[in-house]
């Protein structure tokens, strides 16, 4: 069995040599049709899926905010409310952007006070990563990456938190505390100038502002403040660009809040990748087509070209199965041809775009990149493609009349 399928093959490779001109343009074909396919594949992973993967992984993309706070009070039913839903990843009750405000000055004396808004943060926060260690006390702070270079503050140094408020004798009260710097936001993630910690140290801040005791900020003189239990502001992220214009509805019309979102940004870019998308699924099934097509259109004219060849080989003892697999090894050797030079000229291209959009993209990004599962994919198609029409071929050759075929010979 070994020996007749060494000998098929043989046959079938010494064939497509006596004939190497059909052969080399099935092999261009195959490689014309499946290596801009693959080029075009790995545009829409590389440049195409960078951008959108980007942005679907900014948080400022699927944030909403409060227009203006004040105007409600969100209670903490409507938080557990708001968490329990599926299109929320990240909520949290803030303080009034007034309140917020606050001086922080390098423990080390080194640089003068830096005035940065503070964000309530917490565990599966947005603007972090998911291993980011979370705040173990209001005495720590993560620090956004435009504030700690306009600080010249890294990981682990200290600061000092310096909050004023003015009394209605004029009197200037000061108060605050000294945190430690636990980890700074990619700069990718948070473009303001912020510093993110506890809701505690946000609460305690927005107490002393208006005239209670803060023991926590060091300044135990005042009223002393009721427990929280309504908040003024939040800050939400939905789990999904997608998710962003339901949510942002849903909060306009079923609890009538002014709210503000990327939805005119998400839904021009989620248009943009899906017609992206269209163009190049219609490119993919018109290409595959036309190969389809022409390789049928080829192997047919070669096959009857040889029907006086194989009439002779069924009249002298090649069974069915020879002239079954004859046509159809062939087309697995041109198939493994034209996709082996479709692979040579897909890379070879795709290492020429991304050498020319290096300095876009950088070390870390490619512009074209080429999958393993296109390239498999794109091998089975032109492996189908071949073998139907040479199954068929074969098929063809067992119903033929060697006396009808030789007879004019």
């Amino acid at each position: 069995m070994r020996l007749r399928g060494v000998q098929l093959l043989r046959l079938s490779a010494a064939d497509l040599a006596d004939e190497w001109p059909i052969a080399v343009a099935v092999v261009l074909a195959i490689a014309a049709v499946l290596a801009p396919l693959l080029v075009l594949n790995g545009l829409q992973t590389g440049v195409i899926g960078e951008i959108f993967d980007r942005l679907r992984a900014d948080p400022a993309m699927r944030r909403i905010t409060l227009d203006a706070t004040g105007a409600r009070r969100f209670d903490a039913d409507w938080f557990e409310a708001m968490r329990a839903r599926p299109d929320v990843a990240f909520v949290l009750p803030s303080t009034r952007f007034a309140a917020a405000q606050v001086d922080i000055t390098p423990a080390s004396g080194e640089g003068g006070p830096l005035r940065v808004s503070l964000v309530p943060t917490g565990p599966a926060d947005p603007v972090f990563d998911a291993a980011t260690p979370p705040l173990g006390s209001i005495a720590e702070l993560r620090l956004s990456a435009a504030a700690a270079a306009r600080a010249s503050l890294g990981e682990g140094d200290r600061v000092f938190v310096d909050v004023e408020r003015r009394r209605a004798d004029g009197r200037i009260e000061a108060a605050g505390i000294e945190a430690a710097v636990t980890a700074i936001a990619p700069p990718e993630r948070h473009g303001g100038v912020v510093a993110f910690v506890r809701p505690e140290l946000l609460h305690a801040i927005e107490a002393f502002r208006d005239g209670f005791a803060a023991p926590e900020l060091g300044f135990a003189e005042g009223p002393e403040r009721e427990a929280r239990a309504v908040f003024p502001n939040f800050r939400l992220y939905a789990t999904r660009i997608e998710d962003v214009a339901g949510l942002a509805r849903h909060l306009r019309e079923d609890q009538g809040l002014s709210v503000s979102a990327q939805e005119g940004a998400i839904v021009s870019a989620i248009e943009l990748d899906r017609n992206i998308g269209a163009v190049l699924d219609a490119i993919v099934i018109l290409g595959a087509a036309g190969l389809a097509g022409s390789l049928a259109a080829i192997q047919w004219a070669v096959a009857a070209r040889k029907r006086r060849t194989v009439a002779m080989l069924n009249l002298i003892g090649y069974g069915r199965n020879w002239l079954i697999g004859f046509p159809t090894v062939q087309a697995v050797l041109l198939a493994a041809a034209g996709g082996g030079a479709a692979l040579a000229l897909a890379h070879a291209a795709a290492a020429w775009i991304n050498g020319y959009f290096a300095a876009s993209f950088g070390a870390e990004g490619a512009a074209c990149v080429i999958t393993a599962a296109a390239i498999v994919q794109g091998l089975l198609v032109v492996l189908l493609f071949s073998l139907l029409p040479a199954v068929l071929i074969g098929l063809n050759f067992t119903r033929l009349e060697p006396s009808d075929e030789i007879r004019e010979m």
